[in-house]
């Protein structure tokens, strides 16, 4: 039977609070997916790396990981530095197989989100406007 393990990869940042948020994200949604370890990498700026975590699930067994890029955009590094890496990746780990999942990019959940906050804002915005006078 195939061990599947799952890494959330995001961009990075030189804060370090940042990249504890980006953890604590990834915590929770581990804690909500069950059957497979899911782990937080970081592209660049930030460590555990993705060739860490790769590391580390194949150690504990998976033959098969699915890389989660939590990007808004498909750019330069989604286009490009993310497919480099997983190609040296491939060839480090012959034996495993490797699922990118897409971006975010336009997703509908994300897009369903935006009109909330915006619906959201213009709720607040009516109640704290001041009553006009007729």
């Amino acid at each position: 039977m195939t061990k599947t393990g799952m890494i959330v990869l995001g961009h990075g940042s030189r804060r370090r609070e940042v990249a504890s948020s980006f953890e604590a994200l990834v915590g929770r949604v581990a804690a909500r997916v069950s059957g497979a370890p899911v782990l937080p990498a970081f592209f660049s700026l930030g460590e555990p790396t993705l060739a860490d975590q790769v590391r580390k699930l194949t150690a504990q067994g998976c033959s098969r990981i699915v890389i989660m890029q939590y990007f808004l955009y498909n750019g330069v590094h989604i286009e490009h530095d993310i497919p480099k890496m997983i190609e040296g990746l491939k060839e480090e780990f012959p034996g495993v197989a490797f699922v990118i999942q897409p971006t975010l990019e336009n997703d509908p959940a994300m897009e369903q989100l935006l009109v909330e906050r915006l619906l959201t804002a213009m709720d607040m915005q009516e109640e704290s406007s001041p009553p006009v006078k007729t």
